[in-house]
């Protein structure tokens, strides 16, 4: 078995990695485009609708919900950038997709770092949350694992 380099010496779109690794990369894009959207444009950011973060009430005629959402939406605009520059990876520069990959594995060590630091226990959410935890750590798993495919060079034809 021989392994490319996540860090190739010439950005190219010739992806030399197993194919499981690319097609997944469609399936991860779309999930993180509806993950991206969802924070930039709804109402709530996505964090009463979708997270079950509750609502929190005015204090001296301030509603600190919008605060609380316009950083919803700042995050939003950052995944989105991201987006972006894996869309162009996966057009033109799929030789850089181990690397992309292995962006997203810290982007979910990082996400399980900040949940631990920062833990909103049941008192803050309206129900069980979707991903959290438990679900950031099987997405941590599964963009490690595309990561270790990614760099596992195909048999050429």
């Amino acid at each position: 078995m021989k392994f490319i380099s996540p860090l190739p010496t010439e950005a190219n779109n010739n992806y030399r990695g197993l194919k499981l690794a690319l097609w997944f990369f469609y399936l991860y894009l779309t999930f993180i485009a509806f993950r991206s959207f969802t924070h930039m444009f709804a109402q709530d950011a996505g964090l009463n609708s979708i997270a079950s973060i509750i609502i929190f009430p005015e204090v001296n005629s301030l509603n600190p919900n919008r605060v609380i959402y316009l950083i919803g939406s700042l995050w939003g605009g950052s995944q989105i950038v991201v987006l972006l520059i894996s869309i162009v990876i996966l057009i033109k520069y799929k030789s850089l997709l181990s690397l992309t990959w292995l962006i997203f594995v810290f982007d979910n060590i990082l996400r399980i770092i900040t949940m631990t630091m920062h833990n909103l226990d049941q008192a803050y959410l309206s129900s069980p949350a979707p991903g959290g935890l438990f679900g950031t750590s099987i997405i941590l798993f599964v963009t490690l694992f595309m990561f270790f495919i990614s760099i596992i060079e195909r048999k050429q034809k």
